[in-house]
Order: structure tokens, then sequence, then C-alpha cells
């Protein structure tokens, strides 16, 4: 037993090293990775009991490091269970400050006011973001330029991969409808469609 879970302890710190990089980034190696940390200290604790078993002959040792394993096992899982139940809920990331998120949307040049933001978890290293901006009224290539700035800000300090963005013009109503058209100059605007 004991040269069976020395031999344990080899391999489960071998694939752990091997995971440790890749775990602080998903979801999924980050609990392989615990598992495998968690089948060496197991090994270990065998190891232990097995050595006090064959030293003293008290036979309570393997029941009594099984619980402590047990319970090491139980509290180093509890941050990767969190975490899976806040990507099932779609929960805003831990840590994510929705002030200063805000307040990066509304320094991108051009951006007049930030509101209906909404921040969630969608999947192991996938971060969505919806909100709505405001604008002044401009061509429509200076707004996709906005688009752009407020897309790669929330990427860049972020890490939020997926954005959704509406855009509001200053003036009009929300659920007023804009359409592109040509005026007899050439140079596309948007105006105002009733």
């Amino acid at each position: 037993m004991i040269v069976v879970a020395t031999i344990a302890i080899g391999v489960n710190l071998l694939i752990g090293f091997w995971l440790h990089v890749g775990a602080k980034h998903d979801i999924n190696v980050r609990s392989a990775y615990l598992h495998m940390m968690g089948d060496a200290v197991s090994a270990f604790g065998v190891v232990l009991a097995g050595i006090v078993v064959v030293v003293s002959g008290w036979h309570y040792a393997d029941p009594i490091v099984s619980f402590l394993i047990a319970g090491l096992i139980l509290w180093s899982s509890w941050g990767v269970l969190k975490e899976s139940v806040s990507v099932l809920l779609e929960g805003t990331p831990d840590g994510m400050d929705m002030n200063a998120v805000e307040k990066c949307i509304a320094s991108v040049p051009g951006v007049l006011g930030v509101h209906d933001l909404h921040v969630w978890t969608v999947g192991p290293g996938a971060i969505a973001c919806s909100c709505h901006i405001l604008v002044a009224e401009q061509s429509i290539r200076e707004g996709q330029q906005i688009l752009r700035g407020v897309v790669a800000e929330l990427q860049h300090h972020y890490a939020i991969n997926h954005t959704t963005v509406q855009v509001e013009v200053e003036g009009h109503e929300s659920n007023e409808m804009y359409c592109c058209i040509e005026p007899t100059a050439g140079t596309a605007h948007v105006g105002h469609h009733h």
C-alpha cells in the first residue's frame, strides 16, 4: 500500500505541474489540476497512515487520515464550485467593478453617456457585456469608430470578449427610427426617419 501510494504521489504531482499553467485561465483545467493535487495529498495521507499502522499497529490512523483528506478536498474545491455556479447562473464575474467598467466606456472619445450596462459570464473565459451608449449626431463611419473603441477598451481592461452596444443619438428618443440617407452632395449622414 505504501509503495503504490508513493508512486501515485509522483504521477499526480507530475500531471498537476503539467496542468498548472492552464489552470489559471480555464475552469475545466483548474478542476483537473485540483483533482490531481487532491489525489497527491490523498496518496501522501495513505503513506503516512500506512507508516503509522506498520510502526504502531494503530489502525485508527487510516480512517482519521481519510476524514482529513475529505475535508481538505472539499475546502480546495469550494472556489471551483462557486465559479461553476456563477457561470451556470450567468453571474457577474468576481471582482468586476461595474462603476469602473462604466467609466471605461464613458472615457472612449465620442461617448457622451452610458446606461443599461450588464456584464455576465457565459462560459469559462467568456465574459459578455451589453450596454447603451449616447453619442452626438454624426456620420456612420464615426459611429463605427466609437463602437470599435468601446469593444477594444472592454477587451483590453476587463477581458470582456462578447460586447453588444446599442447606440443612441443625442437629442432623439431611444425608440425613434434612424436611416441612412444620401444628400445631393453625395456624403452619407444619419437623418431622422418619420
